[in-house]
């Protein structure tokens, strides 16, 4: 479950593909990796490993700790809690 703490967006084109490189503490393991998304709705999404093929809009940083995701990119600033406990460090590209 996700709730917005805090989004300003300044591009007001909405993306829905992301791939995300960074290092991932979850569930009492770690690991430096690639993965991406595709979101088909705001419920709905798809996790791949690696790469998917987009037209690259806009770059981010996004930091978890713990609950808390904070992300500031070329397109967005935002603060989110979700209901997941786990750090990750990561560097993302979305697009359509």
């Amino acid at each position: 479950m996700k709730h917005t703490i805090f989004k300003y967006r300044w591009i007001k084109r909405e993306l829905s593909k992301f791939t995300e490189f960074g290092i991932d503490f979850d569930h009492n393991e770690y690991g430096l990796g690639i993965s991406s998304e595709i979101e088909y709705s705001p419920t709905e999404e798809k996790r791949f490993k690696g790469f998917i093929p987009m037209q690259a809009k806009e770059i981010y940083f996004r930091i978890w700790l713990f609950k808390y995701v904070f992300s500031l990119g070329t397109g967005e600033i935002e603060l989110v809690k979700k209901n997941r406990h786990n750090f990750k460090l990561l560097l993302g590209i979305a697009g359509q």
